[in-house]
């Protein structure tokens, strides 16, 4: 891999003013298999900023005072929360040494099968969108034996708890996404134009040679760290 000219994204611009604008203008509607993926946005992020933050917030709040009052056990527990568009979202729960994690993600299907849909509270308009392609490679490269596609997306996002999307410019125009995650590399497209992150395949570990896992290694923890900073900066000026 040649990520001398490599761009990593931060998907930092102005993103917390634009929930309270997608919140106030954008109408909820369902997904549907016609849409767009702009319009698969719109409809995610109207749910996310409108609806599934305030859950979350409260499911927080709830989830803590049982964790605790259960001797701090470790639990994972996923409900399903229906949204005034009609949208089920999913939202996994996990209770450990690290206290109270939330993740939200939102199952639709195409003309094809199951997706997924995600919006990373630290990057709060920037939507992860998983395709058919990318859970049918996830079972069969990571030996997956789920048959049940919501389960596989269930199974995934329970594996999967952090995503910090990379990107480099690639020779067409276009940007090469790649995110690391449990057992392998998630890849696809970014489209910089309307903000979305599209995993198109998975590659298991076993398929990436020891440099190329340095390398992947090395530019998720540089990022990471810079998403940090940048966070931290933006919280100290509040």
């Amino acid at each position: 891999m040649n990520y001398d000219k490599l761009f990593i994204s931060l998907f930092l611009t102005n993103e917390y003013n634009y929930i309270d604008f997608y919140r106030s203008k954008i109408k909820q509607t369902m997904i549907v298999p016609s849409m767009s993926l702009p319009e698969i946005r719109k409809s995610v992020l109207a749910d996310f900023g409108g609806e599934i933050k305030s859950k979350i917030r409260s499911l927080n709040v709830t989830y803590q005072g049982r964790w605790l009052r259960n001797g701090r056990k470790d639990l994972v527990e996923t409900i399903s929360y229906r949204v005034k568009s009609r949208n089920n979202w999913r939202i996994t729960v996990s209770c450990g040494a690290t206290g109270v994690n939330t993740i939200s993600y939102l199952i639709s299907y195409n003309n094809i099968g199951v997706t997924a849909s995600h919006i990373p509270i630290e990057l709060e308009t920037t939507l992860m969108h998983f395709n058919t392609h990318f859970f049918k490679r996830y079972r069969e490269r990571g030996k997956i034996s789920i048959a049940k596609p919501e389960d596989l997306v269930k199974f995934f996002f329970r594996k999967n708890t952090l995503f910090v999307p990379c990107f480099y410019p690639r020779r067409d125009g276009t940007y090469q996404l790649f995110t690391p995650l449990e057992g392998g590399l998630g890849l696809g497209i970014y489209y910089e134009e309307f903000g979305v992150c599209e995993f198109k395949t998975f590659v298991n570990n076993d398929l990436l040679r020891e440099d190329q896992k340095e390398e992947i290694c090395r530019i998720w923890t540089e990022t990471l760290q810079a998403l940090t900073n940048e966070m931290n900066i933006r919280m100290n000026r509040r």
